[in-house]
């Protein structure tokens, strides 16, 4: 499952993330905190597509559909 097929309010843990990221991108996202076994929650959805809102421990991050497709989660709840 994708961090993008979470549904809003639901809570899951990071499982992998695309290695074949641009390696920015993958330095950007640990920074940000979000790293394989790290607890998410989806906060609410953009309409059409738009992005998601997403609680990352403290903080509150926003991500786009591409780049939340590359992301695996395991449910928690």
């Amino acid at each position: 499952m994708t961090l993008w097929e979470l549904g809003k309010s639901k809570s899951a843990k990071v499982t992998q993330i695309d290695a074949s990221l641009d390696q920015q991108i993958i330095a950007r996202l640990s920074e940000m905190g979000l790293s394989t076994g790290r607890d998410v929650q989806c906060i609410r959805r953009g309409p059409l597509g738009g992005p998601m809102v997403m609680q990352l421990g403290g903080s509150i991050f926003a991500m786009e559909h591409d780049l939340a497709t590359r992301i695996q989660i395991s449910p928690t709840d």
